[in-house]
């Protein structure tokens, strides 16, 4: 769901909005074509100056703004749209009317005009469409970024459709705020009020739950742990300071709104144990947490030579954590290097039993390297070369399995399968171009086991090799 409100945003921004600039083009230009200009242009002088207190240098520069800029702050204008509208020569000119209408239906089909927030003039398009729309690039990508991390958490603690309502709710909120508290001529677009009712949703969840922040201090830097509810006063009280301080056009209403119905939304909901959450999810740990402290102090006990220590635990590690390649790693070493029959063969009879994997093939690859050493008695045994043998041959490595191939064939009693394995070494050798260990195989074959129907085979397969 996190991932289609995105989409949908971008495809709105990119698909949509992206034919504004054409839009306020005609708009700009039927104005001017209809000479509103020279009618509205020392009535919206006047208007514009006397709401924005400005110098009389100042209102001299907009005496002088050319003619395109100052139609295209004429038609966003909507408080002096709305004095024109009361305005008694307007009320009784026609024409005028009939005129300004007209404009006003083509500059409305700008998306922000269309399906913008106006809490002077409230609309239910407004009320929904805003909030998926967006100002700018940096605007959408900023929003965007939030959605994306605290969107997906809060979907997999909720579920998707509670998440997307609150998600709604949220931004309508946000709008409704701001609606009571600045019934302004000013058209707000964007998902920030939402996106802020994440970010509440987010910190009642959690609540005194210690997660991590981020810290930044000149040159240090890093993270602390700190419930998450610490977030909420600063949080809020950044949001105020920009309300009553700044003079920027930054809607601190519609994200304190976003941020106040999240957290109170999802903290009644808890209060009246009305709302299913994944719990598992939002006291999640890191399930390999106790494994990976235990490997740690494996490591310490090998890198201080305790080695005797290191391998009594390293029995009780592989009862209480089978079939781990990293564990297996690490013990195969110590039970080599110390000739640890107990160890290696707890370690052996783990490492055959874990699936094909990239992991497991480079074990196994070691194994055969190490059983090349005549004083590895341990990994020389029959037994211990059949399977690793077998499973090269499942991994389709062949120059890995020769060697355990040859190693079985100087046995004294050799396994019963043996002949149909080496034929399918010899496959895999073959398709490989390896002539040479193709015919060793046969000669054995031919030797040991002349009446089988894997000489056969393989004398044929030899044969078709030497033609190609």
């Amino acid at each position: 769901m996190t991932l289609l409100l995105i989409a949908l945003n971008v495809l709105i921004y990119f698909g949509y909005q992206g034919g504004d600039s054409a839009r306020e083009a005609k708009a700009v230009e039927s104005y001017l074509q209809a000479g509103l200009l020279s009618r509205e242009r020392s009535l919206f002088i006047q208007s514009f100056s006397a709401r924005h207190e400005l110098t009389a240098s100042a209102t001299t520069q907009l005496e002088h703004v050319r003619r395109n800029q100052m139609a295209r702050m004429v038609l966003y204008d909507l408080q002096f749209e709305n004095s024109i509208h009361n305005n008694s020569d307007y009320l009784a000119d026609n024409n005028w009317q009939a005129q300004r209408s007209k404009v006003e239906q083509l500059r409305d089909q700008i998306s922000s005009m269309r399906f913008g927030f106006i809490p002077a003039r409230f609309s239910v398009e407004g009320l929904f469409g805003a909030m998926f729309l967006h100002g700018s690039f940096a605007h959408l990508a900023g929003n965007m970024l939030f959605l994306f991390i605290f969107g997906f958490a809060l979907e997999i603690a909720l579920g998707r459709w509670l998440y997307l309502g609150l998600y709604l709710t949220c931004g309508v909120a946000s709008h409704l705020l701001w609606w009571v508290m600045d019934p302004a001529w000013i058209t707000g677009v964007g998902a920030s009020g939402a996106i802020s009712g994440l970010m509440g949703m987010y910190l009642a969840l959690y609540g005194l739950r210690r997660i991590n922040f981020f810290y930044w201090l000149g040159p240090m830097f890093g993270y602390f742990r700190a419930p998450a509810l610490w977030i909420l006063p600063v949080w809020m009280g950044k949001e105020l300071y920009g309300l009553f301080m700044a003079n920027d056009n930054t809607n601190y209403y519609a994200h304190l709104g976003g941020l106040g119905a999240g957290f109170v939304a999802i903290y009644l909901a808890q209060l009246g144990n009305r709302l299913s959450v994944d719990q598992d999810y939002l006291n999640k740990t890191d399930p390999d947490a106790e494994f990976k402290r235990e490997l740690t102090g494996l490591d310490k006990q090998i890198a201080s030579f305790e080695l005797e220590k290191a391998s009594t635990r390293g029995l009780a590690m592989l009862e209480r954590y089978p079939s781990r390649p990293e564990l297996l790693e690490k013990l195969y070493s110590l039970a080599l290097n110390r000739q640890d029959k107990t160890l290696l063969s707890a370690v052996l009879k783990q490492l055959f039993k874990l699936p094909d994997s990239a992991q497991s093939l480079l074990l196994f690859k070691r194994l055969a390297a190490d059983s090349t050493a005549a004083q590895q008695s341990l990994l020389r045994h029959p037994n211990v070369q059949l399977h690793l043998l077998q499973r090269l041959l499942r991994l389709d490595q062949g120059a890995s399995a020769l060697a355990s191939w040859r190693l079985l064939c100087k046995t004294k009693q050799r396994p019963p399968m043996l002949p149909a394995m080496t034929l399918q070494l010899a496959k895999q050798l073959g398709r490989q171009q390896d002539l040479k260990a193709v015919a060793e195989l046969s000669q054995f074959l031919n030797r040991t086991y002349p009446d089988s129907e894997q000489t056969a085979q393989i004398g044929i397969y030899l044969q078709h090799l030497n033609n190609h």
